[in-house]
């Protein structure tokens, strides 16, 4: 029987594959409104697509860390099945048996997420130290391009009255990952060193903390933005989600800014200035601004988000020596993208009033910066092992 490769899988393939899983993360978005008017669904039918990938996602992301490189395939073969059932479902012709297999693909593809993001991020991460942050950033940029992408992607094939054809296009792409990273899968390692049950717990729940409120502060500015600018700015609904893109786009440009900032300032430094930025645009949002001072603040906002996820995952994987149980911290990260969103709404509900409800991010926001503060008191010294890298 011929040895499995253990070669590490190229960088631009992993970014590749982020670009598909950057699509299928907010494909149900677009996807909603079209499946709801063919098939007749009501918005608690509709989401229950939401509740399978998250839950599906949230499973697999667990999982991941176990066999990393054997994830990446298994995640991009799980995307392309679910991808391709979705296809299926938009032939079927009875709506409610067409309902049933489009919950199945969105939950196959929600394990597909779970797996290849969470190995994606921790593979990336397996390099030097001083080159981790930077290509964290940088693989996360090209899953916001496919987020971003995503919404036009859909829109385009609606025009063209041939939604299976999208839905094409992303299963084979997610199909050209899988062959292409099947065969870089890896034979059973040695137990990797161990960080101390009781530090590696306490770093676990430290990093699950704050990557679970700034992916629920992610979500919640850019969740509301477009209600917000709705609300007080007077534009119209389809002129108020131009400033979701705004927001979306500024984290990518952020994001890049942030790779080439760290070629000369520490990731912390990096990560503390995209927060101060990023609470300052927040709390400007709760009070009165003219419409272009509003679109400034989104765009500083979403700049200053841009380096806080990829550089949190650095800042954590560089304390322990095992990664293996990371992926709870991965699986934590969706709850607070479910969670805050929620809350804000209870708020502005509660105070009648969208703009009281921006306090419950910028405290989010306030916590985060206090956690990277205090990091180095907090927690103990990172490692020092290095890596092997990346193949370029």
């Amino acid at each position: 029987m011929s040895p499995i490769s253990t070669k590490q899988p190229p960088f631009a393939l992993l970014c590749f594959g982020f670009i598909v899983s950057g699509v299928v993360t907010v494909l149900p978005g677009p996807l909603l409104p079209l499946l709801a008017a063919r098939w007749g669904l009501r918005d608690v039918q509709s989401g229950f697509y939401f509740t399978a990938i998250f839950a599906a996602s949230t499973l697999a992301a667990i999982l991941a860390p176990r066999r990393m490189r054997w994830s990446l395939p298994r995640g991009y073969a799980l995307i392309t099945i679910g991808v391709f059932t979705l296809a299926a479902a938009a032939r079927a012709l009875r709506p409610a048996l067409a309902n049933d297999i489009a919950l199945a693909g969105f939950a196959l593809i929600g394990l597909g997420i779970g797996l290849s993001v969470t190995a994606t991020n921790l593979i990336v991460a397996t390099v030097a130290a001083d080159l981790r942050g930077r290509r964290l950033s940088v693989v996360n940029i090209w899953w916001g391009i496919g987020a971003v992408a995503c919404p036009w992607i859909v829109a385009a094939s609606e025009a063209a009255g041939d939604l299976r054809l999208v839905l094409g296009l992303i299963g084979f792409a997610s199909l050209a990952a899988f062959i292409f990273l099947l065969p870089l899968r890896e034979e059973p390692q040695p137990p990797a060193p161990r960080t101390p049950l009781g530090v590696e717990l306490w770093v676990l729940l430290y990093f699950a903390l704050m990557l679970f409120l700034y992916v629920g502060v992610e979500n919640t500015v850019g969740g509301w933005i477009a209600t917000y600018g709705n609300r007080f700015t007077g534009l119209s609904l389809a002129d108020a989600s131009l400033l979701v893109s705004i927001f979306w786009m500024a984290l990518l440009v952020g994001r890049g800014v942030g790779s080439r900032a760290l070629r000369h300032y520490s990731e912390r430094t990096v990560m503390l200035c995209g927060l101060v930025l990023a609470i300052a645009a927040v709390a400007l949002l709760m009070v009165q601004l003219p419409g272009v001072a509003v679109v400034i603040a989104v765009a500083a906002a979403g700049f200053g988000f841009g380096p806080v996820f990829p550089l949190g995952v650095s800042r954590m994987l560089a304390r322990l020596a095992d990664h293996r149980n990371t992926g709870w911290v991965f699986a934590t990260c969706a709850s607070g993208g479910a969670l805050l969103p929620w809350l804000t709404g209870l708020v502005s509900t509660r105070s009648a009033s969208l703009r009281t409800a921006f306090a419950v991010p910028a405290v989010a926001l306030a916590v985060i910066l206090l956690l990277v503060v205090i990091e180095n008191v907090a927690l103990p010294e990172p490692r020092h092992a290095e890596a092997a890298s990346l193949e370029a």
